[in-house]
């Protein structure tokens, strides 16, 4: 078994993959635990994987203490993967390749091999990322935006009448919470909409690949045709893992 994981900045995901099949799930949102604490959780019942392989951007204490764990508990080396300047078929339009996030890197690896045609790769979470990929694999650029959850907490902080609560996913919101909420959502559909139609305007007609942790909740706010693909980094990372 290989070990793919995503480690973003509200939550971690991972999948146990063998014969080329995602054959183990599981996924945790980052609270009070430590790091350390979090692996133990998650792994600590797991078979020992062949292989590890983690796209992170959680920062450099997360990738030190989930190294150390995985150390310790398998005898095997987390392989971090970070963005270069070319691999897997793909061009970075970076000119300081390794400042774009891992997270998008993969993701356009993975477009890359499931489409082989320009396309748009659209992540959402925390941020919401925006990349244009080239027919011939070169990255033309991307935008990042800010999530639906960023949106909400800077609300909340930045005025006194405005209560964090839950509400619901209106485009006719009738009291606060719910104006909120789908003043959230339909902000991030419309950016989704809009900034992926002025790229292909540009770039070329191609799909819009679609994942995220809030990718199913932005979905059914969208006006375009999305191609949903929930298991996009774990399918970047295979790439890479030549499996």
């Amino acid at each position: 078994m290989i070990l793919l994981a995503d480690v973003g900045n509200s939550r971690i995901k991972w999948v146990g993959c063998e014969e080329d099949e995602f054959r183990l799930r599981g996924q945790a949102r980052h609270g009070d635990e430590s790091w350390t604490e979090l692996a133990t959780r998650l792994w600590e019942e797991l078979p020992r994987p062949a292989r590890m392989l983690v796209v992170s951007v959680a920062g450099p204490e997360a990738r030190a203490e989930l190294s150390k764990w995985v150390r310790h508990a398998w005898a095997i080396e987390a392989e971090f993967v970070v963005a270069t300047a070319a691999a897997c078929g793909i061009r970075n339009s970076y000119t300081e390749p390794e400042r774009m996030g891992a997270d998008r890197w993969v993701a356009m690896i993975a477009a890359r091999a499931l489409t082989r045609q320009t396309c748009y790769v659209v992540d959402c979470g925390t941020a919401v990322t925006i990349d244009a990929l080239a027919a011939d694999g070169r990255h033309l650029g991307g935008v990042i935006v800010p999530g639906m959850r960023l949106m909400r907490e800077a609300l909340y902080r930045e005025t006194r009448q405005i209560p964090p609560e839950a509400g619901e996913v209106r485009l006719f919101g009738q009291n606060t919470r719910d104006g909120v909420w789908g003043g959230a959502v339909y902000a991030v559909a419309s950016a989704i909409d809009g900034i992926t139609a002025r790229m292909a305007a540009v770039g070329g007609p191609g799909p819009r690949l679609l994942t995220g942790g809030d990718a199913g909740t932005v979905l059914p706010c969208l006006e375009g045709t999305y191609r949903l693909e929930p298991d996009l980094i774990f399918k970047g990372l295979q790439v890479i893992a030549g499996v």
